[in-house]
């Protein structure tokens, strides 16, 4: 009866059929295989054990690649869904980062982490600069995995405009030509919609990388934003590290691999290999030897086993190659498509396993009767000298047993009786000294963790205070992003200050248009406001610690008020023990004011707590520069508005003025210009608020009016009077449509009087240019003065034109009458 009987495969070799199988015993230990049945299965098990360990090991390597790329393509997702706040480019700013070049096409700096390149035909908008500056926060995961893949020649993320943003940074756009599109080379194409519409990611086969890394294999993931295809990310490999990887893989003597993709397209290939096909490598170009495909190559049953390989099949044959019986081995790589296959010839493996298995087998019985006769040897000096030791031994080894037994029942006092100077009596000495020592550990062990666990409490105690000190300066950084207006934010500073770090008095000072005072402009406590009734100030640099850091731009802290000289003895704030003034800066480092924290406690900042203050210091600052900033602009604003609606005002009233036209009267067929404003509904009252106007109908038979404004950016410039023989109620579609046709003749009449405006400064700039021109032409007197009059006369015909030169008597006066 069998034990185990084993079939790994079936394999097909030129009509011939062969079944691999093994009994490892029949009964007791009696082999019924011979010893070449044997060896065959061995080679055999070991050559496709062989094959599926590395096809596994390959496949593991890609499959770990495609899983970075396809996290990287889940990053470039999420970021986009944050695009509103990371495309402001407060990491990497597109706007300032980027420049164009003589190409036209538009590159970044080579320090930056990663190669922008965006083609010449793409026009940057906001939109774009967006998208790059949120694309460039892959900067944190992407070189990560570069650098813990070192197989990887280069992550590139390809988004639908063709722009692209390559890992490691190599100048990407000072080497692609100005106009590459990448949206039409092979690897994007594969993963866009038509090409792959289950979304997968799928590996391409060889081609020259466009950026100069060679023979390249790309595998590419596509990036869809809200279900709308955007890109992919995509990792280069380079060809060479998979020659070397499967050019490594060695069996036997001269046993080789070679691999192919799913297309049959060689990958990697010895020269053995190409000899086996019968394909002449230095026939192929160095650079395009990828292309050559093995199927229908080489003998006729190597031709049946290249169809199984590309079809993703798995097998163990026997071929002849150059009249040599030869084992062909063969498995897929499932996670791109490719198969490998190991060849060997067949007397070489199993005439290596035949010599390793006898030579075995040889140490293998000389160790055996070795160990028989040293454990011979031993077993009989050990019977001699138990009989005559165990006798002297045994009574204090039973005593240095009970005493053991003494403390392992927690008795750490016993001790052992020491009789003699022997072995034995050194081992009871030591026994007694190992008790002594672990009572003192015993007794430093309790001390230790009472220690430790003093320590650790005072820890958690400082993480939780460091963890809330952060929490403080998030809730005040929400604060200052929430307000603008500089006079609502400082107050709102100081009450969350106060109320997070628990000090009873925060200040905010800022210095005054001279800088010679620092100015309480908002407080939290009591105290603080009674100073801001009386509009409290400080000397810059002589009173307090608050003018002593506005002077000097340095923290000051008074840890015991008493004892700091430079402390003022403020009698709003008489409790005050401890105090912190920290100096609040513009860019440039410029002081604009001063930070003020008091403690009613003494000693109350730590260097935690000045690290913190500063930083919030840091924040304070900027929140007032920005809201300082915001003001000045919003300033500035609606001057430009101002100026601009008067200009625009003027401006329609001198084309009107011009035209000798007030507007236009239609009724019926009949249109009229009108020279002179008319009456109508609600006229003043539609101007001056913009807003239309619409009377009740007096009664039936009365019709119905409208009066609407008729606005140029934001100003009134004109009304429309409407009015209706029935009596009825105009729609919201009706209104719409009247202002989208009164805005549109608005910009149409603007227009007009812009070209006209533009037309007559022309024709006078002109005209100046033709008279200067004439005078400037004469060097005669009386010819300039002729020319003069002659050319204002021409433009002003009918006039009369005088030029009188005034004359001085011998003082330098003029006489009396005389006009300058």
């Amino acid at each position: 009866k069998a034990d185990r009987i084993w079939a790994p495969d079936i394999s097909f070799s030129s009509g011939k059929y062969y079944m691999y199988y093994s009994v490892s015993t029949f009964g007791s230990n009696h082999s019924c295989i011979g010893l070449e049945t044997n060896v065959t299965l061995l080679a055999e098990e070991q050559l496709v054990g062989t094959v599926n360990a590395q096809t596994s090991d390959i496949n593991q390597f890609f499959d770990e690649v495609s899983k970075d790329v396809d996290r990287l393509a889940a990053d470039r997702v999420a970021l986009q869904k944050q695009e509103a706040t990371l495309g402001l480019g407060t990491y990497w700013d597109a706007h300032t980062n980027l420049f164009q070049l003589p190409g036209g096409q538009y590159g970044n700096s080579p320090d930056d982490i990663s190669s922008v390149f965006v083609p010449v035909n793409t026009s940057l908008d906001e939109s774009i600069m967006s998208e790059l500056n949120t694309s460039a926060y892959l900067d944190f995961s992407t070189p990560r995995t570069l650098e813990a893949n070192p197989a990887i020649l280069a992550i590139y993320y390809i988004d639908s405009r063709g722009i692209t943003r390559y890992y490691p940074n190599i100048n990407l756009a000072s080497l692609l030509p100005p106009d590459f599109d990448a949206t039409q080379r092979p690897y994007y194409q594969l993963a866009s919609p038509l090409f792959n519409p289950k979304k997968l990611t799928p590996w391409t086969i060889p081609y020259v990388d466009a950026a100069g890394g060679g023979l390249v294999v790309t595998v590419v993931a596509p990036v869809y934003v809200q279900s709308n295809f955007d890109g992919v990310v995509a990792a280069d490999i380079q060809l060479s590290r998979m020659t070397e990887r499967v050019s490594a893989i060695k069996i036997g003597q001269t046993g080789y691999a070679f691999m192919i993709d799913g297309a049959g397209r060689i990958i990697s290939m010895p020269p053995l290999g190409y000899q086996m096909f019968g394909i002449d490598p230095n026939q192929l170009p160095a650079d395009e030897f990828f292309k050559q495909t093995v199927l229908g190559e080489g003998a006729l049953d190597l031709r049946s086993i290249t169809p199984r390989m590309v079809s993703g099949g798995k097998g163990l044959n026997i071929i002849q190659v150059d009249g040599v019986e030869t084992y062909i081995s063969y498995g897929p790589i499932k996670s791109t498509g490719y198969s490998l296959a190991l060849v060997v010839p067949v007397a070489e493996m199993q005439g290596a396993i035949i010599t390793a298995r006898n030579e075995t087998t040889r140490q293998v019985n000389l160790a055996i009767r070795l160990a028989a006769i040293i454990f011979t040897i031993l077993l009989f000096f050990a019977i001699i000298f138990s009989f005559v030791v165990g006798r002297i031994i045994a009574a204090p080894v039973v005593r240095l047993t009970q005493t053991a037994n003494q403390i392992v029942d927690g008795d750490l006092d016993a001790r052992a009786s020491v009789q003699s100077q022997d072995e034995i009596g050194m081992l009871a000495q030591a026994f007694n000294t190992m008790t002594a020592r672990l009572r003192e550990s015993l007794a430093g062990l309790e001390q230790r963790v009472a220690d430790r666990t003093t320590d650790l409490v005072a820890a958690n105690e400082k993480i939780e205070r460091r963890a809330k000190q952060f929490a403080s300066i998030s809730q005040i950084a929400r604060v200052i992003n929430q307000t603008q207006n500089l006079q609502d934010l400082l107050p709102q500073i100081a009450q969350v200050i106060s109320q997070q770090f628990g000090f009873y008095h925060v200040g905010i000072f800022l210095l005054d248009a001279s800088n010679e005072h620092a100015v309480l402009v908002a407080s939290n406590s009591e105290g603080g406001q009674r100073m801001l009734a009386r509009n409290h100030k400080l000397a810059v640099g002589q009173t307090g610690i608050v003018g002593n850091v506005a002077g000097n731009g340095l923290a000051r802290i008074a840890l015991d008020t008493g004892a700091d000289a430079t402390y003022f003895n403020n009698p709003d704030l008489a409790e005050t023990h401890s105090e912190m003034a920290l100096p609040l800066f513009r860019p440039g480092r410029q002081i604009i004011g001063v930070l003020d924290v008091q403690s009613v406690e003494p000693n109350a900042f730590g260097q935690e707590d000045i690290q913190v203050l500063s930083t919030l210091a840091e924040q304070v600052s900027v929140a007032i520069t920005n809201s300082r900033l915001y003001e000045e602009t919003q300033r500035s604003l609606i001057e430009a508005e101002t100026v601009y609606r008067g200009e625009l005002r003027a401006g329609w009233q001198r084309f009107g003025k011009s035209l000798n036209l007030a507007g236009i009267r239609r009724k019926a067929t009949k249109s009229t210009l009108l020279s002179e404003p008319v009456d109508v509904p609600g006229l003043e009252r539609v101007a001056s608020s913009g807003m239309i106007y619409e009377p009740k109908s007096e009664g039936k038979g009365k019709g119905s009016q409208i009066t609407l404004p008729i606005k140029l950016r934001g100003e009134v410039v004109g009304v429309l009077y409407l009015r209706s023989e029935e009596n009825r109620t105009w729609t919201p579609d009706e209104v719409d449509i009247i202002n989208a046709i009164v805005e549109r003749t608005a910009l149409s009449i603007e227009s007009s009087r812009l070209l006209s405006e533009s037309q007559k400064q022309a024709s006078k700039e002109r005209i100046i240019g033709e008279i200067a021109a004439k005078v400037s032409s004469y060097t005669n007197r009386d010819n300039i003065l002729q020319a003069a009059v002659s050319e204002i006369g021409r433009v002003l015909p009918g006039s009369e034109v005088v030029i009188q030169l005034h004359r001085k008597d011998g003082n330098g006066k003029l006489p009396s009458g005389e006009i300058v």
